[in-house]
């Protein structure tokens, strides 16, 4: 059951976007450690390493339909930003993108009437809803604690609480 090529492109681009993620949440995770914020770093690098995992499934998952893996290029991460603040707020636009790109591969393996591709993906659809709720929480709670350094402080405890997912 081989893939079409369009889809096999579009998986491969995939493959870069998230281990473009896991670039830039690694870098990430090295602005809250120069900062002193090691809850953030910690949440970051959880973030760096589920990020890489994804990769890798669509890594298997080309190889085990019979598909040519194609690494693209992935750019410099950000690496200067303002604020806890402004990282959460880096960290939902990139989600977003992940998000939307995913549901394009969606609508591609639809398309091409490739329902295992379409079956493999639903997890991913499922994951990018949580990825952008938890993301999207943090924010919201920076947001409130912005000006007190106790609540900055006990967000970034809670941070450091987060456990990486099952896969």
């Amino acid at each position: 059951m081989n893939l079409s090529k369009e889809l096999t492109d579009a998986l491969n681009e995939q493959i870069g976007m998230e281990f473009q993620a896991f670039y830039s949440y690694l870098s990430m995770a090295s602005y809250f450690e120069a900062n002193a914020w090691d809850g953030f770093a910690s949440w970051m690098s959880t973030q760096s390493d589920e990020e890489r995992v994804h990769a890798m499934k669509f890594y298997a998952y080309l190889l085990d339909r019979g598909a040519t893996v194609s690494l693209p290029a992935i750019e410099a991460p950000k690496k200067d930003f303002d604020s806890p603040l402004s990282v959460f707020e880096a960290s939902l636009a990139q989600e977003k993108k992940v998000t939307a790109s995913i549901n394009k591969l969606y609508k591609i393996a639809h398309s091409c009437d490739d329902y295992a591709t379409v079956s493999f993906l639903k997890w991913f659809i499922d994951e990018q809803v949580e990825e952008e709720k938890s993301v999207g929480d943090m924010i919201d709670k920076l947001k409130r604690a912005e000006g007190n350094t106790e609540a900055m402080f006990m967000l970034d405890r809670l941070a450091g609480e987060r456990t990486p997912e099952a896969e």
